[in-house]
């Protein structure tokens, strides 16, 4: 595998070649609070479309705030959008934002248990729900099986314990939080979003952070496990702080008539 400088010198190029095509095409559309920011919309557009996929599988609509990016930047692609509440408020507003968008299949249903039927060779991924540990080992789930050529994993926030996970036992990830790219890029945000520049090997938190994971680079077999041992040993640590934090049981006795 190429050196991580070498990896992101490439990318850094590829953005701004695709950069203009970028705004280009995604200027008209409204900006939501929510959802996948431009920086790292961004950043799936330089890694993704060199592959020219024929099928995005998107995991996690909500508005479809990047469905609907997703659908005009990739305008020969398919893009499979899977969510998971039928019944959430945000159907009726996706389903008007997407109105047009003939390259998009909606469907809804458990990621989880749909995708790893659904990827097929050659397929990108991008989980944007579920979260957490959840949405990392079916990233694993996905890519151990060689099937998706890439997956994206949203949420990565810097501090979390997931992301101490990646930053730990996946070192081949590529993270739209890399100092160089938030210098370079977080103007497609917003200019007031552009943060002072990061000291050498610096880093610091910007917005929730899209993972980037490649077919073929790790053992996703033993990262799958070594990330089940994590989730349960997270899950043990949280149960602990909810028990010494809980309130003083009320023992029989406590409140005696007076």
């Amino acid at each position: 595998m190429k050196t991580d400088s070498t990896r992101w010198d490439k990318l850094l190029n590829e953005a701004e070649v695709l950069l203009p095509r970028y705004i280009a095409l995604t200027r008209e559309l409204p900006r939501a609070r929510k959802g996948i920011r431009h920086s790292e919309l961004l950043f799936f557009y330089a890694l993704a479309a060199p592959q020219q996929p024929a099928r995005i599988i998107e995991s996690g609509r909500a508005r479809a705030q990047s469905t609907l990016v997703l659908s005009r930047l990739f305008p020969l692609a398919s893009i499979v959008s899977v969510e998971a509440d039928p019944n959430s408020a945000d159907v009726a507003i996706a389903a008007e934002r997407l109105r047009g968008c003939a390259n998009v299949d909606c469907r809804f249903g458990d990621s989880i248990s749909l995708l790893p039927e659904l990827v097929e060779p050659g397929d990108v991924v991008l989980i944007d729900g579920p979260k957490g540990f959840r949405a990392l080992k079916l990233a694993l789930r996905l890519l151990r099986t060689g099937h998706a050529s890439a997956v994206f994993v949203h949420d990565l926030w810097l501090g979390s314990t997931t992301r101490r996970f990646v930053d730990r036992a996946l070192p081949s990830a590529l993270l739209s939080d890399e100092p160089r790219w938030v210098e370079r890029y977080a103007k497609v945000d917003s200019n007031k979003a552009i943060p002072p520049p990061a000291k050498p090997g610096e880093r610091r938190a910007y917005g929730a952070t899209l993972g980037y994971f490649e077919r073929g680079v790790e053992n996703y077999t033993i990262k799958l496990l070594q990330c089940t041992v994590a989730q349960g040993a997270d899950r043990l640590r949280d149960n602990a702080r909810k028990f010494l934090h809980r309130p003083p049981s009320v023992r029989p006795g406590d409140f005696a008539s007076v």
